[in-house]
């Protein structure tokens, strides 16, 4: 550990003084900078998951090496860590706003997905805290031992998974079609709540890094059943070993590189490269204390660091696909997200904004959805109509998105 922590320390030195070797008190000035200022630190994703129990950790201690700066960490959670991607990229390159996403925005740069007003290549990268191997998870409960068992006719078995286009969606689906699975993903169940999801028998399984899933397997609520990527798992099954056609094989081979990259933080292009070095210096060291490591340690979060272009170089790399590879993971992600149909339903209340109402589902439960502006198309007695015009007591046919939000597409009311 002592020579981890002094080969942090050189490395800064060496940065930092190549710096003001070739600007003298340039590196100075740019440690300056920071001292009584705030920097935001932009979560993209819900709190108490994972990627905001790494941005915690790893800012507490870098502001123990970079005097008088405050950080600030903010969650901006939504289109599967696009939003808060796009926030971070589209910043003033001034060192004041740095952030984290998940690798699932690899892919979808990859295929081209809409709403993406980034390029993951020209982010100014500070490193990543751990390499995360990817695990397919159950209730330790529930009948399934192995990843054979979601296979199969009947009722599609539902598994959780944060919004269109995270790493746990994208790489579900792609799993499903190199296993030829039988299961239903349900957007919205991001952070812990596959977990809790999975406890509340409203879902049978889950994927994501085994960072975020240890708990719930360890405490004995889950069970791992299939492993993708990193050291093996003893008693896990290896998904490269069960993989048979080489579609199946490219897809988790693909899967598996980013198993290797896991927790990044990065800033806009171009950032000012005095205060890039001084940010990547506090990093560095932060994730080479031994105060860190401890606490990661007790919370039993792996880390595996990698910094600056270290990390740019494996980010391009992941970029490297073949053509045919990059048709195949095209394919397998144009799945769209599952919806839900409910007729003759009653709307049972309305906010005064019309934003949120509650109805029952064909089952009998209550149904909480918000209805936007803009992407629900509402008509009433069969004429089109905003959400101002809907009252509680009218019938409707509802289809929605299910998720955190339960947003409807269509509304037919009367």
């Amino acid at each position: 550990m002592t020579d981890c922590v002094l080969k942090g320390a050189a490395w800064g030195a060496v940065a930092l003084g190549a710096l003001s070797i070739a600007n003298p008190g340039f590196a100075a000035g740019a440690a300056d900078y920071f001292k009584g200022k705030n920097v935001t630190y932009i979560v993209a994703t819900t709190p108490g998951g994972g990627y905001d129990f790494y941005a915690r950790l790893v800012t507490r201690h870098m502001k123990r090496f970079m005097a008088s700066t405050t950080f600030v960490v903010v969650n901006r959670p939504g289109a599967g860590h696009v939003i808060g991607a796009n926030l971070i990229y589209s910043s003033k390159p001034n060192g004041l706003v740095i952030g984290t996403f998940n690798t699932g925005l690899i892919y979808a740069q990859l295929i081209g997905r809409r709403g993406i007003r980034f390029d993951l290549n020209k982010f100014s990268w500070i490193g990543k805290a751990a390499a995360d191997p990817r695990m397919v998870a159950t209730g330790a409960q529930l009948r399934f031992k192995s990843i054979g068992d979601f296979k199969g006719g009947g009722a599609p078995h539902k598994f959780g998974a944060a919004g269109i286009g995270s790493s746990a969606y994208n790489e579900a689906v792609m799993l499903s079609n190199a296993f030829n699975l039988n299961i239903k993903l349900i957007p919205g169940y991001g952070g812990t709540r596959s977990q809790l999801g999975i406890m509340r028998g409203e879902l049978v399984g889950m994927m994501g890094g085994r960072s975020s899933v240890r708990g719930f397997v360890d405490s004995g609520r889950g069970r791992y059943v299939l492993q993708i990527g990193g050291a093996p798992v003893p008693g896990v099954a290896q998904a490269k070993d069960l993989a048979e056609t080489a579609d199946a094989k490219a897809i988790v081979a693909l899967i598996g590189s980013q198993a290797e990259l896991a927790r990044f933080t990065a800033g806009p292009p171009k950032m000012h490269k005095g205060r890039l070095a001084v940010l990547r210096d506090a990093y560095r060291k932060a994730l080479e204390s031994k105060e860190l490591r401890a606490q990661a340690k007790i919370a039993n979060r792996p880390i595996d660091p990698l910094y600056g272009e270290d990390v740019a170089k494996r980010v391009k790399a992941a970029f490297r696909q073949t053509p045919t590879t990059v048709a195949l993971v095209k394919q397998v992600l144009a799945k769209k997200a599952p919806t839900v149909r409910v007729k003759r339903t009653k709307i049972a209340t309305l906010t005064p904004d019309g934003r949120w109402v509650t109805y029952k589902d064909g089952a009998g439960k209550t149904v909480k959805s918000k209805i936007s502006g803009s992407r629900t198309k509402i008509t009433v007695n069969g004429k089109k109509a905003r959400r101002k015009k809907l009252k509680v007591g009218m019938s409707c046919d509802i289809t929605y998105k299910p998720g955190k939000r339960n947003e409807p597409t269509v509304m037919k009311c009367k």
